[in-house]
């Protein structure tokens, strides 16, 4: 009878301590682990602002249309689906485990003053302010980024973002496009310069410029290079005064007709595309892809 109730004393004790285990883990977890940091509604949202080394990016919906600040703090057009893809980079910020408690590891994890800090407002109410760190390797395939609250001492570890996809270069949210043709549905092309102008037709599968045989292969290059093709380099100082210098127009099968326009101002080749015809461009490697001369496409 004795060794029963002896037993029973033991057993007692060992519930008694797994529930005071159980409680304290519970309960010092959770004040200490975040198991979600990023809580907004990515409809709702009207403005980001995010902050990098000196830099700041500021993002506003103004009249249902996304607006980007420039690095001269010019306002232009920013896509929805860069802006979009900007939130749902931050809606993929989960902790996957807490790496420090306090600022004493701020500066090893880069969530400090080295930090991104990324802010996002829905109306007049700021519903997110985040510090983005150090990316970090951990293994072959796997990756992270150390991650805080703004206002909050914890440092976590947010498995598979990718910190460096929320930019402060404005050009990552705008349109970058200067052509989407299909290589195979462009029938003629006509280049128009200042001292000399010739058309590259397709006839039965052939290419001719100017009713003489061309170099199939050049020409093939050279419209690979057009069919998807975009640039990060913005004109935002320029303005177009009088006709451009050159122009190239791409007939296509079943759809509209593509130019590209070029304006030299002080030497500097701008281009201007009807694809994208808010924006500028300002890149002399687009004089090599774009304005070709003839000799280019002659057959040898």
């Amino acid at each position: 009878m004795k060794s029963t109730l002896k037993l029973l004393g033991v057993l007692g004790i060992l519930i008694a301590l797994y529930f005071v285990v159980q409680f304290t883990t519970d309960r010092g977890r959770s004040k200490s682990f975040r198991s979600e940091l990023v809580q907004i509604d990515t409809a709702a949202v009207t403005k980001v602002q995010i902050k990098a080394g000196g830099e700041q990016l500021v993002m506003e919906k103004e009249a249902g249309k996304w607006k980007v600040n420039t690095a001269t703090d010019k306002k232009v057009a920013a896509t929805s689906s860069s802006v979009k893809g900007a939130l749902n980079s931050l809606m993929s910020v989960k902790p996957s485990r807490l790496v420090a408690k306090d600022d004493s590891k701020w500066k090893d994890y880069q969530v400090d003053s080295a930090g991104t800090r990324v802010e996002v407002f829905e109306g007049g109410e700021k519903t997110l302010d985040l510090v983005v760190g150090r990316f970090n390797m951990e293994g072959q395939r796997q990756f992270s980024t150390y991650v805080r609250l703004f206002d909050k001492p914890e440092v976590y570890s947010a498995a598979n973002f990718m910190g460096a996809s929320l930019s402060t270069n404005s050009a990552s949210y705008r349109n970058q496009q200067l052509a989407r043709i299909t290589k195979d549905s462009v029938y003629q092309v006509t280049f128009e310069y200042p001292d000399s102008a010739f058309t590259l037709s397709k006839t039965d599968g052939k290419w001719l410029l100017d009713g003489h045989p061309a170099d199939s292969a050049n020409t093939a290059k050279y419209l690979q290079g057009i069919a998807y093709l975009s640039n990060r380099n913005f004109a935002d100082d320029f303005n177009p005064i009088g006709s451009p210098l050159y122009s190239v127009t791409y007939l296509v099968k079943s759809g509209n007709p593509l130019k590209m326009e070029g304006y030299v101002p002080n030497g500097e080749l701008v281009v201007r595309s009807d694809s994208n015809p808010e924006e500028y461009f300002k890149d002399a490697a687009l004089s090599d892809k774009v304005f070709k001369g003839a000799g280019y496409f002659l057959a040898r």
